[in-house]
């Protein structure tokens, strides 16, 4: 369906800009408008992310037809004074509702255009727009019904009232919304004085502009920002109205995704588009053509007609050419890749009757059990579900009906600290009769201290056992490592695949949590393999990877590799708190406290709000028998412990202060 949207989009596309040349400039014909109104399309077309997504299952192709489709069917409305395209705009505007929230942008937009637009019965046709909205938006009344059946994929558990609200708005992400802008103000100056706040908003501005500027040169090449640009300044000049329209469209989502990006833009690239559209046409048949027009000799001039045209199509033409050969080898790798290698590998590895517990590649294994059917046998449990506020409202007996369910209702949900215990009790109930596996989860295991409590077992999957002794489960801990490998090194014979970073970004995610299950386990050496392969492979050569390594090898015994590999560390990143860190730690096991105390402030200097420069430093006084200096620092580190694996380690000091008394 991606790709029948995508196919849709550009048609619509094609359709909306002979529009809106007939709309601005009302002299043109059709045979005039036929390419200005072709090339924006097929730009549109061979963009990296406009391809990309035409090839899988997502949600920004549809996203990007609807959003055409209202424009065209509102400029449809102005141009042939129907009042029934501005009724089926406001149907699909609703309908689009559904599959992307962020078109609630579009209303203020909307709204001007209409009253700009609509000189009679403007209140009865308000009202009209607006209740054919609500039809269309009253798709979303779907959303609890399916709810209650509890599917596998069941977004936001929209069965109550505050559900469904903080599904429709979208409440549960709100922390990312506009969340790069936010971080470019957060580095600001403050405001001091009134003249400080325009120069504040100029600088919000030209900063959303410049990434979009970016990213257009980047997707689209330049030919096509000076398009948006000068095709900008003709809308504004030829109609008003329509210019406030498509900036109010472009501007919200370009502000909203400018983190994002790529697809995320795709409403700013249909504006870009359109733009483009008619600065084309002004450039084939104003400004090139009307110079020519007054050269007298009309040989000449024919001539020099051919020759402007000529040099627009070869430059338009050679864009488009370089578009192609340069997205054609990435355009469809990364997201199919991934899921039919991989994943289904992994879901055909799963024990007999197996519990699944995944979260990097929840959807692709729900798509894989709920409609493909692959394994019937194995149930599959989203990792996340035990971190909601109410997990037992995720994990319902009518959605897993042969688990073995704690009881909610004994547990004060609310912290990280009863989630784990109802997690550590759903494995251990259930692992009495049926195989508890959990994938790879780096996120889950820096929150967590899930690795220890459980065992190697095959590629991505780690067992819970009933025994930890049970050495049946895995004779050799690296087994699991060495098989994902080997999938990987099976992918990467794929031509083209090495040059996709999407691809390389999930990868890195089951490398990571190998090395941090190592780490956590104590089996260092195992640790060291995975690191160097993440150093290699993926080139992940920064201060944290070399943090990790410093204290892989002091942890394993090694002091004088720790050093060594400290001094390259300093040489290269001389001013991170890492490097500092790194120092006091290796100062610490060479039992120099003062010098490693010196060396631990100056890193909690540089990072004041992180937590285990704290926590190293109430390490040192506790070894340098400092015992009142370790208490009143654990305090501190106490206050900036943000997952329980940090609380766990508090603990761990906590414990060894009361056994030295």
């Amino acid at each position: 369906m991606s790709t029948f949207f995508a196919c849709m989009t550009l048609v619509v596309l094609y359709l909306a800009t002979n529009k809106i040349l007939e709309i601005c400039f009302p002299e043109s014909n059709l045979q005039s408008r036929e390419w200005p109104a072709l090339f924006p399309p097929i730009f549109l077309a061979f963009s990296f992310p406009f391809w990309s997504n035409s090839l899988v299952a997502e949600v920004y192709t549809l996203h990007a037809f609807f959003t055409i489709l209202i424009i065209y069917l509102l400029l449809l409305w102005n141009a042939e004074n129907d009042l029934r395209f501005l009724f089926l705009a406001a149907f699909c505007f609703g309908l689009s509702a559904g599959n992307h929230g962020t078109v609630a942008f579009y209303l203020p937009a909307i709204l001007i255009l209409f009253f700009a637009w609509e000189k009679n019965k403007r209140i009865k046709n308000l009202g009209l727009t607006s209740l054919i909205f609500i039809l269309g938006f009253s798709v979303y009344l779907y959303l609890p019904i399916r709810s209650m059946a509890d599917p596998i994929i069941d977004w936001g558990n929209p069965e109550t009232l505050q559900n469904f609200y903080d599904q429709v708005t979208d409440r549960r992400h709100s922390e990312f919304h506009f969340s790069k802008l936010k971080a470019y103000v957060s580095e600001m100056n403050p405001v001091s004085s009134f003249w400080d706040k325009p120069l504040s908003i100029a600088s919000k501005v030209g900063f959303v502009f410049s990434r979009l500027i970016n990213d257009l040169a980047s997707q689209f090449t330049w030919v096509m920002v000076i398009g948006f640009m000068g095709g900008a300044i003709l809308c504004a000049r030829k109609n008003l109205p329509l210019f406030i329209f498509l900036f109010l469209i472009a501007a919200p989502n370009t502000a909203f995704f400018v983190g994002w990006r790529e697809e995320s833009y795709f409403p700013s690239y249909i504006v870009t588009c359109l733009w483009a559209a008619l600065f084309f046409y002004w450039l084939l048949y104003e400004k090139l053509f009307s110079s020519v027009n007054e050269i007298s000799n009309l040989e000449k001039g024919a001539e020099l007609k051919k020759t402007a045209r000529f040099s627009v199509f070869a430059i338009s033409g050679a864009c488009i050419f370089w578009l192609m050969i340069s997205n054609y080898t990435k355009a469809d790798r990364s997201e199919s890749y991934f899921g039919e290698a991989l994943l289904k590998k992994e879901l055909l590895s799963v024990d007999d009757e197996g519990i699944l517990i995944t979260e990097n590649s929840w959807f692709n294994m729900a798509y894989y059990l709920d409609v493909m059917r692959l394994r019937d046998d194995v149930a599959l449990v989203k990792a996340a579900d035990f971190l909601e506020a109410d997990p037992p409202s995720y994990l319902t007996p009518k959605r897993y009906p042969r688990l073995e369910l704690p009881n909610g209702v004994k547990y004060q949900f609310g912290s990280f600290e009863v989630a784990f215990s109802y997690m550590l009790e759903f494995f251990t109930k259930n692992a009495k009769t049926r195989p508890v596996l959990v994938e790879q989860n780096w996120a889950l295991f820096e929150r967590l201290p899930l690795a220890e409590e459980l065992l190697p077992h095959r590629n991505l999957l780690l067992k819970y056992p009933t025994d930890k002794n049970d050495s049946s489960i895995l004779t050799h801990s690296m087994d699991g490592f060495n098989q994902y490998k080997n999938w990987l090194e099976e992918d990467l014979k794929k031509p083209g695949l090495q040059l996709e970073s999407k691809w390389i970004k999930k990868v890195i995610r089951y490398l990571s949590s190998f090395a941090d299950y190592y780490h956590s386990t104590q089996r260092y050496k195992n640790e060291r393999e995975v690191l160097k392969v993440i150093y290699d492979f993926l080139g992940q050569r920064g201060a944290d990877w070399h943090l990790k390594m410093v204290d892989n090898l002091l942890l394993d015994g090694k002091k004088k590799e720790a050093r060594a590999l400290w001094k390259k560390m300093r040489e290269s990143f001389p001013d991170e708190f890492q490097t500092l860190l790194a120092e006091g730690v290796l100062l610490t096991s060479e039992e120099d406290y003062q010098a490693a105390i010196q060396t631990i402030n100056h890193s909690s200097n540089i990072e004041p709000e992180a937590f285990r420069p704290f926590l190293e430093k109430s390490r040192v006084w506790l070894a340098s028998g400092k015992k009142e200096n370790a208490i009143a620092i654990l305090k501190v580190a106490e206050g900036k412990v943000k997952t329980l694996k940090d609380l766990k380690q508090v603990k761990n000091i906590k414990q060894t202060m009361e056994t030295t008394r």
